[in-house]
């Protein structure tokens, strides 16, 4: 026989060498099929099982099992790729929608656009009616806001191709102008942009960001759009003819109110005043375990100030990054501060040094986060919503993730209602659709509200009396009082844009003494009112139109206090 053709030696035939090599790495395969690599692994565990097979030679058992598992494990990470690949796609397309829901902006087209004045970066006045005979792109948006940012180089390059003669592109954002100028720098945005406050609808109604008032020559409202759109959508609506239909009136939204106003009304006194640089955010927790709330704010620079009830300083304490949201929360190891930024990649919890104890993350950002006491063991747990799809999640005092609760689009707003007496816990989350979704502390889903057949995002829920009644508040084109039934027990014409995510929306306490809780929300013109939770008007507060951030705070020996920031001022008011 030739030396060049050898037989295999019966050795090496009966060897179980690629038997064991297609088992193991089919198990691997299975095991990491959550994984572009499970796919790897069981293709080759599926050639080399197949090629012992073909060979005829023992451990055939063994090598079925390695084809088996490794067939497994490439459709199961094919299939999870895919799933991941059409979720992404998903949660891509929610995301340049932005917060886009139909609302009532749309309804202006075809009417004659109303004054606005802003105030720009350089200081200077810029109202749209200096802009007549030129047409106008008006944007509201904001620096956190993904699909605004993605719309940006849009708006260059169509600064880019037009005259100012003919088009002009003004950005209006809420946020302050030191922030503001940092970001137009760094995108070297080429049209101006500034702060408009006190707006009249239709701008005050703008509910989601980015939306983007097309004005024609004639200074009528050509196009609303709501959400991202192309370079190509934006410049067609940018430079079309002008509106060539019939003129049409200013829509009115008729919602009568079911408030009984209260005579005399309240009248409030204030107590004290402070001056305050670069506030964010607002809350009230008893910070050094006295048995007496205390006033938090957190201010720029990643700083904590804490106030005591008589308007003293008590602590300033450095934080780990600027939050736009605070909220204090129990301890046995004392006070717990949670912060956040809207659309944020996580919810931090700081103690009260400042110190970081733990951060819940969120692949797709956060749009809201409060304690409460899911276990009754008297430590409060978290409850945190997910923009883009990412679900509700219920997190312990230490940090953990106890459910997820993930049948819901984008979780807009949330509350805990703690246990009382017979009465469980309950969980309320407003959601993508509108609607009001009710759960227990474990997660599961109880029921959906849709208080009036409308649309809500903004919503909070309570106690508010001794007796343990539950309450839930929401505003939209309107403001709603329901009970856990979903019952309405009050309305009145609402307030609600975009604000709502990183701005104080409710406060709840007891300001007359009564025993029974009180609301506090902005009327549709923006002025802080007072409502009790049997919706009586107790006071209506002019001056404190629009403010940064409002909280009630509870006196042991008095009446509760209501606290706001407005202007860079910090003051506390009594009602009489």
């Amino acid at each position: 026989m030739s030396d060049s053709i050898r037989p295999i030696p019966p050795q090496l035939q009966s060897s179980p060498g690629l038997a064991i090599a297609s088992l193991v790495l089919g198990i691997l395969a299975t095991v990491l099929s959550l994984v572009l690599i499970g796919a790897i692994l069981g293709l080759v565990g599926l050639i080399l099982g197949v090629i012992h097979l073909r060979r005829g030679t023992p451990s055939r058992t063994m090598a079925g099992w390695g084809v088996g598992l490794s067939v497994i494990g490439i459709i199961g990470s094919i299939g999870l790729g895919a799933f991941y690949y059409f979720t992404y796609q998903k949660f891509q397309g929610m995301m340049a929608g932005g917060d886009s829901a139909s609302g009532p902006v749309e309804s202006w087209e075809g009417v004659r656009a109303p004054e606005i004045s802003a105030t720009l970066l350089d200081g200077k006045t810029l109202k749209l009616s200096d802009l007549k005979g030129k047409r106008v792109v008006l944007v509201f948006w904001a620096t956190w806001c993904p699909p605004c940012v993605r719309e940006i180089p849009h708006f260059i390059q169509l600064a880019n191709e037009t005259s100012r003669e003919d088009l002009v592109i003004v950005g209006i954002s809420d946020e302050d102008a030191a922030k503001l100028k940092s970001f137009v720098e760094k995108m070297k945005m080429n049209y101006p942009v500034g702060n408009a406050p006190d707006l009249s609808p239709p701008y005050s109604e703008v509910k989601s960001i980015p939306t983007t008032f097309i004005i024609d020559r004639n200074g009528v409202i050509q196009s609303v759009l709501t959400g991202y759109h192309d370079l190509e959508t934006l410049r067609a609506k940018a430079v079309a003819d002008d509106y060539a239909g019939e003129l049409k009136e200013a829509p009115v939204i008729e919602v009568e109110s079911e408030l009984i106003e209260r005579s005399p009304q309240l009248q409030p006194v204030s107590l004290w005043s402070n001056s305050i640089m670069g506030g964010r955010a607002l809350c009230s927790g008893d910070w050094d375990g006295d048995g007496e709330e205390d006033i938090l704010i957190a201010v720029a620079g990643k700083k904590l100030q804490v106030f005591g009830l008589d308007g003293g300083l008590k602590a300033t304490v450095s934080l780990p990054k600027e939050f736009a949201v605070i909220e204090a929360g129990r301890h046995k190891n004392g006070l717990r501060v949670l912060g956040y930024s809207n659309w944020g990649e996580d919810v931090t919890v700081v103690d009260r040094s400042g110190g970081e104890l733990w951060k819940y993350p969120s692949g797709s950002g956060v749009n809201g986060a409060h304690w409460g006491n899911l276990t009754g063991d008297g430590d409060d747990e978290m409850i945190v919503g997910m923009n883009g799809g990412g679900g509700l999640h219920a997190v312990s005092a230490e940090g953990k993730k106890l459910w997820e609760y993930s049948n819901i689009g984008n979780v807009w707003n949330q509350a805990i209602v703690p246990a009382r007496a017979e009465t469980p816990v309950m969980i309320f989350a407003t959601e993508a659709s509108g609607s009001i979704k009710v759960f227990d502390a474990s997660g599961k889903l109880i029921r959906t509200l849709r208080p009036k057949d409308k649309y809500f995002s903004t919503m909070t829920a309570v106690r508010v009396d001794d007796v343990g009644t539950v309450q839930g508040i929401a505003t939209g084109e309107i403001t709603v009082a329901f009970d856990a039934s979903g019952k309405i027990i009050w309305s009145t014409p609402g307030k609600e844009n975009h604000r709502a995510w990183r701005s104080s929306s409710f406060a709840f306490g007891d300001v007359d003494g009564d025993g029974a809780g009180d609301w506090a929300f902005y009327d549709p013109s923006g002025t802080l009112i007072l409502v009790s939770a049997r919706g009586e008007q107790l006071a209506k507060l002019d001056q404190q139109r629009n403010s940064e951030a409002f909280v009630f705070v509870p006196r042991k020996s008095a009446a509760t206090v209501l606290v706001v920031f407005k202007g860079q001022k910090l003051e506390a008011l009594k009602f009489e």
